[in-house]
């Protein structure tokens, strides 16, 4: 956790030293686990990579894109999980229009509907635009870029964001990032489970789990499409609605 917290409006949060952060890098790497760092800001971010995490939970979204540090994480093979769900959240932007889907607000209780259309608001300065251009120039750099939502709880203070609902949301940020709708849909399924290291899933393929949602539509052209889901299975079992 590299978090100075400003924007979140939690300045002077106390920070780990570099030291001790390469030593847990270190630590977990001789554990044959992974190291991964929530960050936000440039400096966090660049700091990360220098210890040699494996991946970056979220992305700096304090400074707009920047070629040095994006060719950095694309040489590290770090890979990213941007969260474009919460940055939106965090610059005052709420999911009231996903909430409005009725594919999506059926299947809400009220307390994740008023979340979903609630918002953080803590850095309402920043460019969304600005996110989206470094997810890009990530993307176009080599750089396994990851679906995440951090969807927590529903209290209307982290809001914007609700299980399920939000990483398909994260799916329609992804494409306006520049990714492709198949190239979106690989990273909530293929690309996640390579990084894991779960070979079981993530695929279509003999022998791999029969993990499978069933859409009208096409979601490989209109990524909006995968909000309507006709069925789902789990294991070859279709669960019930």
């Amino acid at each position: 956790m590299i978090e100075e917290g400003s924007l979140l409006q939690s300045p002077n949060l106390p920070l780990l030293s570099g030291e001790t952060i390469k030593t847990g890098v270190d630590e977990a790497h001789r554990h044959g686990k992974l190291a991964i760092a929530h960050v936000l800001t440039y400096e966090a971010s660049k700091q990360a990579i220098q210890a040699g995490m494996d991946g970056l939970a979220h992305v700096f979204i304090d400074k707009p894109i920047d070629n040095e540090l994006v060719a950095q994480i694309s040489a590290s093979g770090a890979f990213v999980t941007p969260c474009l769900v919460l940055n939106f959240s965090i610059m005052g932007r709420s999911g009231k229009s996903l909430a409005a889907d009725e594919r999506v607000g059926r299947k809400l209780g009220a307390d994740w509907h008023n979340t979903l259309r609630s918002c953080f608001n803590t850095f309402p300065e920043g460019k969304f635009e600005d996110v989206l251009g470094t997810v890009a120039a990530l993307h176009k750099g080599g750089v396994d870029v990851l679906v995440g939502t951090d969807a927590s709880v529903p209290i209307p203070h982290l809001g914007g964001l609700a299980h399920g609902a939000s990483v398909h949301h994260e799916l329609q940020l992804l494409v306006a990032a520049g990714l492709t709708p198949t190239e979106a849909l690989r990273a909530a399924t293929a690309l996640p489970a390579k990084r894991f290291g779960l070979t079981d899933r993530g695929r279509i393929a003999p022998g791999m789990r029969a993990d499978l949602m069933l859409v009208d539509g096409d979601p490989t052209t209109n990524i909006a499409d995968s909000l309507s889901i006709r069925s789902v299975w789990k294991r070859g079992s279709m669960l019930k609605a």
